[in-house]
């Protein structure tokens, strides 16, 4: 069954209901927190879904969803960047990080958004023409040293970029939510179940 829901829905029984009524064995729904939180939060009262095993995206994966979902999050699934094939260099920015601002990085991709602005501040530096006081960044060489980028030792990896504008070094994970109570991701809950 592929089903829809819209933005502002708070009632996710009806969908629930039609889904339900295809015997699922676990639902997929990638979807952000303020719907995802009424889904988790209301398929366990559907009749039919009480075993079925529930799946979300990168965009659950996050303590706001937990607050919305509350303790029916609690066994289900999410994916992920993995964390773990991250080198040595994410530690250190996850300690500084910590020392700035006194929290984690809220957003997910974090380390890739860090990757992406070190890409586009060095292509900057590449291109850019001092003119007395004026400091012009050429467009086309700055998409060429953009694109240009080979070998970039980033946070989620070594990043060369293609010809369709990738950089990135994609690796997803899959966790489990054992304690929604408790976030601390990659430590206590949700823990990595894939890969291993």
């Amino acid at each position: 069954s592929e089903q829809a829901v819209n933005i502002g829905d708070t009632d996710m029984r009806p969908v629930l209901t039609t889904v339900a009524s295809a015997a699922p064995e676990a639902i997929y729904y990638p979807i952000f927190i303020a719907e995802g939180g009424f889904i988790t939060a209301q398929a366990k009262e559907v009749p039919g879904m009480e075993n079925v095993i529930l799946i979300g995206a990168d965009g659950l994966y996050s303590p706001d969803f937990l607050n919305a979902a509350g303790d029916a999050a609690k066994g289900m699934y999410l994916s992920s960047p993995d964390f773990g094939a991250f080198g040595d260099a994410y530690q250190t920015f996850l300690a500084k990080h910590q020392e700035l601002y006194g929290e984690p990085p809220l957003s997910i991709y974090h380390a890739h958004a860090y990757d992406a602005a070190t890409i586009i501040a060095n292509a900057v530096k590449q291109v850019a023409i001092q003119d007395g006081d004026t400091l012009y960044i050429p467009r086309q060489a700055l998409r060429d040293a953009i694109a240009a980028t080979k070998d970039f030792q980033g946070l989620t990896g070594n990043l060369t970029c293609d010809a369709n504008g990738d950089c990135a070094d994609p690796r997803i994970a899959v966790y489990q939510i054992t304690d929604p109570a408790d976030w601390n991701p990659g430590v206590t809950s949700p823990i990595k179940v894939y890969p291993q």
